[in-house]
């Protein structure tokens, strides 16, 4: 089943395309999972950083997780 809804995203860009896209819990959660996951990659790898973005998107749950299928402009 598929649903529409804003949530806060982590983003994973590289080289000005995201490449990969996870539903967080809020604002918070989002940061906190942003740097944690800095600091096991580090700060910039070859041109990829992540973000936290604010997206309304197409959502579906995969395994009890909830996943994003895509970003709805």
């Amino acid at each position: 089943m598929e649903t529409i809804k804003v949530v806060f995203a982590i983003l994973m860009i590289q080289n000005g395309s995201t490449v990969e896209m996870v539903p967080t819990d809020g604002l918070s959660d989002c940061l906190k999972q942003k740097r944690l996951i800095t600091r096991q990659i580090g700060e910039e790898q070859d041109g990829i950083y992540m973000q936290c973005k604010e997206v309304t998107a197409s959502l579906y749950e995969d395994m009890g997780r909830l996943k994003i299928k895509k970003i709805i402009e």
